[in-house]
């Protein structure tokens, strides 16, 4: 089925685009489904134990790409970080999430350039300072609903980071170049999910083989 052209701006256009990818859908949705699609994916994705995700779509001069990866990843745990250590990794791994041109190597044809950078996670906050929040404003509350909720809350904990791209020579940018490996050691394979203006294909990187061509 042919995807419908709309006036839409192309942040949101790609959004859509990758919400297609990710959910296999045929055509384009509202931007409230793709709000609700964007929160399913975050759920979902915390509980995909030891996969990795880069969603790359591409419309026009506009590239997106998005990563969805589990804390056993990038923390070596999925849980809310529960001593100074593990919260100094969790801030590590945001940081590092937060510098794209660390993670991707875009071909320098395409003159891209970094428009926004989008990093969220599903590990809760340390677990004294949620009790100790949760007791403030919800005193009635059960001590063991709130345990039970934090245990649920930090079991399967993931990231996902998105970063949108203008490029002035989009037909030139042949390739993009993973650097995930040299800085996440824990990985073993990410799985990519590509569309662009000339379709849609999927492919594995590896340690070994860390080159996406377009």
């Amino acid at each position: 089925m042919t995807l419908r052209r709309t006036k839409s701006n192309p942040i949101t256009i790609l959004a859509t685009l990758l919400a297609l990818l990710i959910s296999s859908v045929s055509l384009l949705v509202s931007a409230a489904e793709e709000a609700h699609l964007e929160q399913t994916f975050i759920q979902h994705q915390s509980h995909q134990h030891g996969l990795v995700e880069f969603n790359i779509a591409q419309q026009g001069n506009q590239l997106l790409i998005e990563i969805q990866a589990p804390g056993s990843d990038l923390l070596g745990f999925e849980h809310a970080p529960e001593t100074e250590q593990q919260q100094r990794q969790l801030d590590a791994a945001k940081k590092q999430l937060q510098q794209p041109q660390q993670l991707f190597s875009l071909a320098a044809g395409g003159q891209c350039k970094l428009q926004s950078v989008a990093v969220q996670h599903s590990l809760a906050p340390p677990v004294e300072a949620k009790e100790h929040e949760e007791h403030e404003e919800h005193e009635e509350h059960e001590e063991h609903e709130e345990h039970e909720e934090h245990e649920e809350q930090g079991e399967h904990g993931g990231f996902r980071a998105q970063y949108q791209f203008s490029c002035d020579s989009i037909n030139r940018l042949t390739q993009i170049s993973s650097r995930w490996f040299e800085h996440f050691r824990a990985s073993e394979k990410v799985n990519v999910q590509l569309i662009t203006d000339a379709g849609q294909k999927s492919l594995s990187l590896t340690a070994s083989q860390v080159v996406i061509h377009l």
